[in-house]
């Protein structure tokens, strides 16, 4: 983030860090438990204020001290052993699904249930290719008749293969994960959450 954006979440921080490590353990953990069963944007405004109030939370290590009972479907993460939120990234198979706690690697893609597997990588190597579009280097840029359009049409693929992920790819995790927060958005593309349709 630029220097700008860390201002502006150190601000948003400001209210959590006011807490005391109890009153912050229990805002996290009933927070947690309006998350369970669903699958959440990650530029959801609850989503953004969890996320506000796990990083002190975290520096604290509230949820090691047990100052609050999160909600008994949410199994401590092995990296923190703070309650699993899992965090399904554009990167799934090379970090895992992502800990919303301390940012480390939850789940292994290797260690996904086998039946979560297939879909996936299918799904992130498409993701995969029409990213790539962002990164070409000047010998890839000219060797298509027109870059920005190839740029536009990679932006438009991206946005189609992200509003699959509530609606395909991620329900089937929460037969194993009691929620699921999904990356909506790639700076890289300059595709915006407002750009994936995942709404009738």
């Amino acid at each position: 983030m630029s220097e700008e954006m860390d201002k502006l979440w150190e601000e948003y921080q400001l209210p959590f860090k006011e807490f005391d490590d109890t009153t912050l353990a229990r805002w996290l953990s009933q927070t947690l438990g309006q998350f369970e069963g669903k699958i959440w944007r990650m530029s959801h405004p609850l989503v953004s204020a969890y996320r506000a109030a796990s990083e002190p939370g975290e520096d604290r290590h509230v949820w090691q001290q047990r100052l609050a009972n999160p909600p008994a479907a949410f199994t401590p993460a092995e990296c923190c052993r703070a309650p699993l939120l899992p965090v399904f990234t554009r990167d799934i198979l090379n970090t895992g699904l992502i800990c919303q706690s301390c940012g480390a690697t939850a789940v292994e893609f290797d260690d996904l249930p086998e039946e979560l597997k297939d879909p996936i990588e299918s799904w992130a190597e498409d993701y995969g290719l029409v990213h790539a579009v962002a990164h070409y280097d000047e010998h890839q840029m000219r060797n298509v008749v027109n870059y920005d359009d190839a740029f536009e049409k990679a932006a438009r693929e991206a946005e189609h293969l992200l509003s699959r992920l509530p609606a395909e790819i991620l329900p089937p995790l929460l037969e194993f994960y009691p929620a699921v927060i999904w990356e909506d958005q790639d700076e890289c593309l300059e595709v915006e959450p407002k750009d994936i349709v995942t709404w009738k």
